[in-house]
């Protein structure tokens, strides 16, 4: 493995990127107790972005879901800059995804109520997560319950000139970022960047492609900023046409044309739940 931390036991690699390698582990002190280690890679830490990591770990605690799952702490041991939070025993929504021959209405509406819902409660508590994508979701096939995590990343998308070019990060990053995110566009970054994400998060799991892509990063975030995707339901024509345009609702290039609030989300998710529960079918709204 070729990493040793004192006072932890490391186990098995659960997932690795161009920043960071992420370990299942167990505190020496509490052995019974499995936690995550993000271990940090390939970077130099300034001093202010080391006080950055603790300031935003303290701003987290004001969550309180348990859908969501926050870094406790940041630390450097051996020169080995590192987070820890608490094991969830469940696998990415992008290797769930894979699994599935077809994503069946009902599941799609359980998580994406899910998401919706803890999206709510984060931004209520004035958090803006700023990297929603299936990769930092994590789902229990099972029973299909959800978390929220990677709060925190090293990266910053308008500054990532060493990374920009590497498929992962295009991929898995930047392929999920907003039009405000890219600093193209005279717009803060607020509430309404995690709802554009998010719908490019539904739009894969709806379709198995993602609405904008291009190996060329620049070209990628020229699509962000211009370019309208396929609906949905011309893609997957299973889809009915009002969940498809909840989709296109939530990824509009103009922030103020999007949802508003992830509650105003849930709501009309909420509505698409009871009248398939109920009909089998999803009827426009009156």
């Amino acid at each position: 493995m070729g990493i040793t931390i004192p006072d932890y036991n490391i186990g098995e690699k659960l997932g690795e990127s161009p920043q960071s390698v992420v370990y299942k582990a167990f505190h020496k002190k509490n052995p019974r107790q499995p936690l995550v280690l993000k271990i940090l890679k390939g970077v130099l830490l300034s001093e202010e972005q080391k006080r950055y990591f603790r300031q935003r770990i303290e701003h987290l605690k004001v969550l309180h879901d348990t859908r969501v799952i926050i870094p406790l702490s940041f630390k450097i041991i051996g020169g080995v800059p590192f987070f820890t939070q608490n094991y969830f025993d469940g696998i990415t929504l992008e290797q769930w995804a894979k699994k599935q021959p077809k994503i069946a209405l009902d599941k799609f509406l359980v998580i994406a109520c899910q998401i919706a819902e803890v999206l709510h409660n984060v931004h209520e508590a004035g958090i803006i997560h700023g990297g929603v994508k299936p990769h930092n979701i994590l789902i229990q096939p099972k029973n299909l319950d959800i978390r929220l995590i990677d709060f925190i990343t090293p990266l910053d998308v308008k500054d990532v000139s060493h990374f920009i070019y590497d498929p992962y990060f295009i991929e898995g990053t930047l392929a999920y970022t907003s039009p405000e995110q890219t600093g193209r566009i005279n717009h803060r970054v607020d509430f309404s960047t995690d709802l554009y994400s998010l719908g490019i998060t539904f739009y894969k799991l709806l379709t198995g492609k993602l609405p904008f892509f291009s190996t060329d990063p620049l070209e990628l975030i020229h699509s962000h900023l211009a370019e309208k995707a396929t609906p949905v339901c011309e893609l997957n024509p299973e889809i009915p046409s009002i969940l498809s345009e909840i989709v296109t609702k939530l990824m509009l290039k103009q922030p103020e044309k999007r949802y508003q609030s992830a509650s105003g989300l849930l709501a009309d998710l909420k509505q698409c739940q009871d009248n398939y529960l109920t009909t089998g079918i999803i009827s426009e709204f009156p």
